[in-house]
């Protein structure tokens, strides 16, 4: 009877209020421009089955191999649906259909939650999945791995349904060939597809009064594995990468939580597990249905403990779990008071968890449409126009990218981490300690073209020997990228490639101290420069820097000087511009940020000056940051505060003698002031 009541609380208003807010959250929470460069590698593989009209059995895109190697693309259905929808609407098309799988996805949650504890679980599935969304936003790009949630949720759906102990035998029977015909489709678009068969051996194991119709369900989904263009050939390749832990090292993603990924990735699973100890007995004695869903919930936990991946799967799926649970230990709540808690909970949440999951890293803000920014976007560009092969050494998701980006170029790796295998992801990542490693995989792989990141720190070695080799130009220089060209290399109008006079990369002191020739001819050479949307951030940069020359102190080694007419605030302005734009593209390159929060403070904007130093201080505090702050600091008038670190900077062998804070002391006794 109490059983009975407890399904009536509520009633089917307040579940489909649930499942509007969590579908229509988690759809707004994957609204973000497409970036991730696994997507476009996907898209190129998408691609190349549309131009040829079938599934490759060769490797068409690396030059690893003299002959090209047999490849099994396990997602093969998933790249040409994207493909296909990139075509008929661009990347918002593609966003638009991610967010409908995640709308999907809340659906199906909070089905599961009234399946196994009616209305009040639908609820509380709906209000844990919100809680998901910061801990399982970095999961939603457009890649195949998409389809795991929706698709997951509804096995665990069906599962529950055979499993439930008033489900009639005509219903068992639709079910399990529902979910074998999805586990045709599951097998052609992801290797996840391992997933549904994981979560229904659970259920075989703990259903007690189904275990017929769960065993024909596993037998199914057995036979299901195999329909492909390529037989079995997918589970084997899948079954391998997963039992392989060399691939954990090899991608950041597919290993465990470090100290350098965000905390809350380590801090959301081990508050669901906290809530899951919470649900261990009601669960348990729930019966079998209950057990199996708390197999299931344990089994993604631990796959989230070794892997981050599984992060976002492990706090979704396990939503109804630990809502069920915790709604028998909180049977003594009333009905009415519950509705209240839920339902209040979903409205104050439903726009405000997906604005705030944008504000976390990767910052990718609620929006359509496609950002290229850390992409080698221009050097692709160049590299379709200009070569007829390009044969590019890359990054494996710089190269990712190259694929889409300049349909003609092959690579020596990309992001198919488990068709190249481990001894060749190493042996192309040893190429980053410079020489002789990089030279050894220029000959082996007869390769024209090598896209370097100048602004980040693992690339610096291979970059400063390619600037030294003369068998190879620096051509392009993007925000974050440099394009390097074999010297030799006809390109398409019969002339061999043009090396730029530039210093790629964020320094300072080639701009700062550049004779006034040299200025003309900088400013000359940028127009060299792709034209294209990522090299703007560089190109500011540059711009900025020999601006800034007419108001540096001591040999622009000091900062800046107030300016002192209005001819020289207009230049502050406009230089705050080009500074604000460059850090725009190159997010996560300090100095850039240093530079416009000194700009700003001389230009009496002190507010963005405050925000700048934030940003340039996410990668920890540098010469730039503290100095700036105290320049900051001045113009607020808090000379004690800066007369103090100045008496301290004296003592540290590091600032003791620099001729900024030389400046900084002189200041101090007629201190530039804003209004």
């Amino acid at each position: 009877m109490r059983d009975a009541a407890d399904r009536r609380v509520g009633g089917l208003p307040v579940v489909f209020l649930a499942m509007l807010i969590a579908a229509g959250s988690l759809a707004l929470a994957g609204v973000f421009p497409v970036n991730n460069p696994d997507a476009f590698g996907h898209l190129a593989q998408g691609r190349n089955i549309a131009q040829l009209g079938s599934v490759p059995e060769r490797d068409p895109f690396s030059v690893w191999r003299p002959v090209p190697a047999p490849f099994n693309n396990y997602e093969w259905l998933s790249d040409l649906t994207m493909f296909g929808v990139w075509q008929l609407g661009g990347p918002s098309a593609l966003i638009l259909g991610k967010a409908a799988l995640l709308a999907l996805a809340g659906v199906l949650l909070v089905l599961i939650g009234l399946e196994v504890g009616g209305p009040r679980a639908a609820m509380a599935s709906g209000l844990l999945a919100l809680g998901a969304i910061p801990g399982a936003r970095f999961r939603f790009s457009e890649r195949p791995q998409i389809v795991a949630f929706p698709l997951a949720a509804l096995y665990l759906l069906g599962l529950a349904r055979i499993s439930g102990e008033r489900t009639g035998p005509r219903e068992r029977a639709i079910w399990i060939a529902g979910l074998a015909l999805a586990h045709v489709l599951w097998v052609n678009l992801h290797g996840s597809h391992l997933l549904g068969l994981a979560l229904t051996a659970l259920f075989l194991v703990f259903g007690s009064g189904a275990r017929r119709p769960l065993a024909l369900l596993l037998a199914c989904e057995l036979a299901a594995s195999c329909v492909s263009p390529y037989g079995p050939a997918i589970v084997v390749d899948a079954l391998e990468h997963v039992a392989d832990p060399r691939y954990r090292a090899l991608v950041r993603e597919w290993g465990p939580w470090t100290p350098n990924d965000p905390l809350w990735l380590l801090l959301a699973p081990l508050l669901q597990s906290a809530l899951l100890v919470l649900c261990l007995r009601p669960l348990w004695l729930a019966g079998p249905r209950g057990r199996a869903l708390l197999a299931c919930a344990a089994l993604l936990a631990l796959a989230s403990v070794r892997s981050v991946r599984f992060v976002g799967d492990y706090l979704m799926l396990s939503a109804p779990v630990v809502a069920w649970g915790l709604c028998e230990r909180s049977r003594a709540l009333s009905g009415r008071a519950f509705t209240a808690v839920c339902g209040g909970g979903l409205l104050a949440l439903a726009g405000l968890v997906p604005w705030g999951a944008a504000q976390l890293p990767p910052r990718m803000g609620i929006a359509f449409g496609q950002n290229l920014r850390g992409l080698p976007a221009a050097s692709a560009h160049w590299l379709t126009v200009q070569l007829a092969e390009p044969r590019v050494l890359a990054a494996m998701d710089d190269a990712w990218f190259v694929l889409f980006g300049a349909p003609n170029a092959r690579v020596v790796i990309d992001g198919r981490v488990p068709f190249y295998g481990p001894e060749h992801v190493l042996a192309v990542e040893r190429m980053f300690g410079g020489e002789p490693a990089l030279s050894a995989l220029l000959e082996r792989y007869a390769v024209n073209a090598v896209v370097l990141r100048h602004s980040f720190a693992a690339h610096a070695r291979a970059h400063a020997a390619m600037r030294e080799r003369d068998d190879f130009r620096l051509v392009a220089v993007e925000d974050e990228h440099s394009l390097f060209v074999r010297a030799d290399q006809p390109l398409r109008d019969g002339s061999r490639p043009r090396a730029l006079a530039l210093e790629p990369g964020y320094h300072t002191e080639w701009l700062l101290r550049a004779g006034p020739a040299a200025v003309g001819a900088i400013l000359a050479e940028l127009r060299h420069l792709p034209a294209h949307e990522n090299t703007r951030g560089y190109t500011s940069w540059v711009r900025s820097l020999l601006a800034l020359r007419a108001l540096c102190r001591v040999d622009c080694a000091a900062g800046l000087r107030p300016p002192a007419d209005p001819t020289e605030r207009a230049l502050l302005a406009r230089v705050q511009g080009w500074l604000a734009r460059s850090a725009r593209g190159t997010e996560g390159v300090p100095v850039v940020s240093a530079y416009l929060a000194l700009v700003a403070a001389d230009a009496c904007a002190l507010d963005a000056a405050d925000q700048a130093l934030v940003d340039a201080r996410r990668e920890g505090e540098s010469r730039e940051t503290l100095l700036v702050a105290q320049e900051v600091a001045l113009r607020r008038s808090q000379g004690e505060g800066v007369r103090a670190f100045v008496r301290q900077a004296h003592m540290l062998p590091g600032l003791a003698d620099d001729p900024w804070l030389a400046a900084l002391a002189k200041d101090l006794a007629s201190p530039p002031r804003c209004p």
